[in-house]
């Protein structure tokens, strides 16, 4: 009995001991560590508040399970969550740590450790506020030009944590412009963005979307023509047109290239000159192709400006050559006949008779002999002018009185 005593500390101690390590070694042959990965979610968060920055994601979960539970184990037997209600939203939105809490939903399963233990986030009041919708249709193809843009709403109400709605400045529609010129009509939904266009995320836009039209054409361009007055009819008798001017002489026209190509000029409308006989301004409409208008609406109107004159027609006359200053001599034209033109007014050569168009030579003071002269003629009625005399000089004799023969003197 002494001896079952004796020292009996130490053999409670190592009987302890062989306990310990028998259970042990016991406990670790039936159960076993693994790992899962679960989605943090979110408990705890107070209302009329957004996360900001720093939602959970995931976490890596170490967990130790008897072995014969270990197989039926999955995701969907553990919660990862982090409580918001931790939260100090007095300072939001600050960032703050806040711990992973992970729990089993079996029982018997031990949670050894979780990566990462916490989580960094940032948590901010929710806000509203109205801004503009602004229509963003990019580059419009040179052919085209496009109307101003009409949407069904003219602001929309963006809400979202207060740090992300004060960013935000406009919402943007974007539409594009179909290069075969069809009108925009769609239903487009609308971007948050900042000053810089820059797109805003996480901020909910209410009503999401709206309808935009634009109309959309061919893009016109301009030309510049000429003013052309058509006329029609004659002056009165005797008389002739001798200018015609209009003012503007050039107008500029504006419409579709396809329309303005082969456009040279833009008509009057037609002036009648008939009974005409001096000269007269008028005021005339312009004659537009169709499809086309005035770049200058002021221009609808055009002055013409008619110059009337007396008409001018020419005749000739063959006529014969009249002698003058010969005296007593005689004078001999080497020509029967000449052709004499003139012109002047129509109503000039109503009454123009040849013996005022006949040419004369004038002798006075020559010599008998043979000569060659140049013909005139003086006294043409006013507003006849002499053009030509052809032949321009004339073969003339000049021939001396014959000298009589003296009369025999009779004998007594």
């Amino acid at each position: 009995m002494g001896f079952l005593l004796r020292n009996w500390h130490l053999k409670l101690s190592a009987v302890l001991l062989a306990t310990v390590l028998y259970t042990g070694l016991v406990f670790s042959g039936s159960f076993s560590e693994s790992q899962v990965q679960l989605t943090v979610g979110i408990t705890g968060q107070p209302s009329e508040t957004a996360v900001v920055s720093g939602t959970p994601g995931a976490v890596d979960v170490t967990y130790r399970a008897p072995n014969d539970v270990t197989g039926t184990l999955t995701s969907e037997s553990f919660r990862a969550t982090v409580d918001l209600s931790d939260y100090d939203m007095d300072r939001a939105p600050e960032p703050q740590v806040l711990p992973v809490e992970v729990v089993s939903l079996v029982e018997g399963v031990e949670i050894v450790r979780r990566e990462p233990p916490t989580v960094t986030i940032e948590v901010d009041r929710l806000v509203t506020k109205s801004v503009p919708v602004v229509v963003d249709y990019g580059a419009v193809p040179e052919s085209l030009e496009v109307g101003e843009p009409m949407t069904n709403v003219e602001e929309v109400v963006v809400r979202g944590a207060s740090t992300l709605v004060e960013q935000v400045d406009r919402a943007v529609a974007r539409v594009l412009i179909d290069e075969s010129g069809i009108r925009v009509e769609r239903t487009v939904t609308l971007e948050p963005v900042d000053l810089d266009g820059q797109p805003v995320a996480n901020v909910a836009v209410d009503p999401a979307a709206v309808t935009v039209e634009i109309d959309v054409q061919a893009v016109e361009t301009n030309r510049t023509v000429s003013v052309r007055p058509q006329i029609t009819g004659t002056p009165s008798p005797g008389f002739a047109l001798a200018s015609l001017s209009v003012e503007p002489s050039t107008v500029t026209v504006r419409g579709l290239p396809d329309v303005l190509t082969g456009i040279e000029e833009v008509l009057t409308e037609t002036l009648d000159l008939s009974g005409l006989s001096a000269d007269e301004t008028f005021e005339l409409d312009l004659i537009l192709p169709e499809g086309t208008r005035l770049l200058e609406p002021d221009e609808e109107v055009a002055s013409v400006t008619v110059g009337i004159q007396p008409s001018v027609s020419s005749r000739t006359f063959v006529v014969g050559v009249v002698c003058q200053g010969a005296g007593e001599n005689a004078c001999l034209p080497g020509l029967e006949q000449v052709s004499v033109t003139v012109s002047g007014p129509g109503s000039a050569f109503a009454e123009l008779s040849a013996a005022e168009v006949t040419p004369i030579v004038d002798v006075n003071g020559l010599e008998p002999g043979t000569y060659s002269l140049t013909p005139s003629i003086v006294g043409l009625p006013t507003g006849v002018s002499l053009d030509a005399i052809s032949p321009g000089s004339i073969p003339v004799t000049v021939v001396a009185p014959a000298t009589p023969e003296p009369t025999p003197t009779p004998e007594p």
